[in-house]
Parts: C-alpha cells; sequence; structure tokens
C-alpha cells in the first residue's frame, strides 16, 4: 500500500521538532518528532499526537558523523531497523544504506549536479529553499519506489515523503525524511 507523508519542521531554539502527518487523503496527524540541538550523540524522538506516547526513536550508534548508523525502534525499544550514511558516495550526493527486517534500500539525492550546487551555493550563503532537496527511495533491485522532496521558497523545512513499497514500514520512512533533513 502507497503512503504519502509530510514533515514540516517548527522553527525553535533549543530544539528540532518537525510535525509528521499522512497527507494522502484526509490529512491525518501522525506524531511529533522532537531532536534536542548540540548533543554529542543524536537522537530524536516521535511522539503520538496529543500524547506523550512514543511512536519510534532515532539514535546515533556513535559521535561520528562521516559514516553514522542510527538505530530506528518502535515505543517499545523494538529495533524496526538502520539507517546508515555511505561516506564514499555521499562525498557526489548524499546516499544512506535503509535496513530492516523486511528489505533494503537505497536513498541518494536524485540529481549529483544538483546536490553539487546547492552545496557550492551554501558555503557563500544560507538559503536552503534555492535548491530543491530531492532524494530517490529504491529497492535492492535499483527501482525507484519513493521520494523524499523538500518542497521549494518555504521557510520552514518542509518534506513530501512518498513510498510505494509495502515493505517500508512508516516510521522508517519518517526516520529517512529526518535524517535527509
Amino acid at each position: 500500500m502507497a503512503y504519502t507523508l509530510e514533515l514540516a519542521q517548527k522553527l525553535t531554539v533549543m530544539k528540532n521538532i518537525w510535525h509528521l502527518s499522512r497527507i494522502d487523503g484526509e490529512p491525518t496527524p501522525l506524531g511529533t518528532i522532537q531532536q534536542a540541538r548540540m548533543k554529542l550523540k543524536e537522537e530524536v524522538r516521535c511522539t503520538k499526537p496529543d500524547s506523550d506516547e512514543t511512536w519510534f526513536t532515532i539514535k546515533a550508534r556513535s559521535i561520528v558523523e562521516l559514516a553514522a548508523t542510527y538505530d530506528i525502534a518502535d515505543g517499545a525499544g523494538s529495533p524496526l531497523g538502520t539507517m546508515t550514511k555511505n561516506f564514499g558516495a555521499s562525498l557526489g550526493r548524499s546516499t544512506y544504506q535503509v535496513e530492516t527486517p523486511s528489505g533494503r534500500w537505497t536513498v541518494t539525492e536524485t540529481s549529483q549536479f544538483k546536490a553539487i550546487a546547492r552545496r557550492i551555493v551554501g558555503l557563500v550563503t544560507d538559503i536552503p529553499w534555492l535548491f530543491r532537496v530531492q532524494f530517490s527511495i529504491l529497492d535492492a533491485s535499483g527501482a525507484e519506489v519513493g521520494h523524499v522532496n523538500r518542497a521549494n521558497f518555504k521557510i520552514k523545512d518542509t518534506y513530501e515523503i512518498k513510498v510505494e513499497d509495502d515493505a517500508l514500514d512508516m516510521r522508517v520512512a519518517a526516520a529517512v525524511g529526518v535524517g535527509v533533513d
């Protein structure tokens, strides 16, 4: 079953906060994702709407981010999967490997040219919405089964996460959206 999520950032000083909704059909809030800034080891928590109950977590295994691996777990702490940055491939365009018990996916920037241009512009100015961030979600055979796209010309980062693969858990797909941000 295909699904489409929206991940919309709320601007705050001490935390990164995103609101997660399912937007195919009637928009449905799924949760609030929070990440404390300036922590040595990244840890992200998604709570269910109007509740403090954890829906899923994302935790970095180490402090170093060059080829970081993030563990994604459900609210009870049971593993859902991992997301690992492919350092070598990411030199040209950011690339992640996602593994779950039900499959493997590669999440990579769609255009190497745009990825490099965005980095060059980022050295000169901090206007992230000039270049649209677009990632393709590829299954193990290399077929595109979805995307993570940031909306252009918005001050707050807003991502559309579209998945057309039943095997990719919605919580893992949302974690991928947070990861590419």
